[in-house]
């Protein structure tokens, strides 16, 4: 009794990645539609005020991206992208349920903060 517990114990941990719903590990081309740098994050630390101090490690971008017929708005990021991403430019990308992660040239990955996804105007 005890081994056929065993048994079906360790075989539902071995097959439980299965039944699980698939991730999508794609990038898929896309294109940036919008793309700015918004002024830095108030710091938790300090007032909410306009003379509070901005948070180093967190960069605020109103970013707009297209993949197929789905745009995708995404707001903070922990890297900067401003050196390497641009309105009009093509980049490849995947989402998640809130995260958005754009491939840069080098292979890296950001991450950045989805804050709305629409169906997109398809002329």
């Amino acid at each position: 009794m005890k081994y056929l517990i065993t048994a079906v114990l360790l075989s539902s941990i071995l097959c439980a990645p299965a039944f699980g719903g698939k991730r999508s590990t794609d990038f898929h081309k896309g294109q940036i539609l919008k793309f700015e740098r918004l002024p830095g994050q108030p710091n938790p630390n300090g007032s909410a005020g306009s003379d509070s101090p901005t948070d180093p490690g967190v960069y605020r971008y109103n970013v707009l991206v297209q993949v197929g017929n789905t745009t995708y708005a995404a707001l903070e990021s922990s890297e900067s992208m401003d050196a390497e991403f641009s309105s009009g430019s093509e980049v490849q990308i995947r989402a998640s349920k809130r995260t958005l992660y754009l491939k840069r040239a080098s292979g890296a990955i950001v991450e950045a903060s989805i804050v709305g996804r629409n169906k997109a105007d398809v002329n």
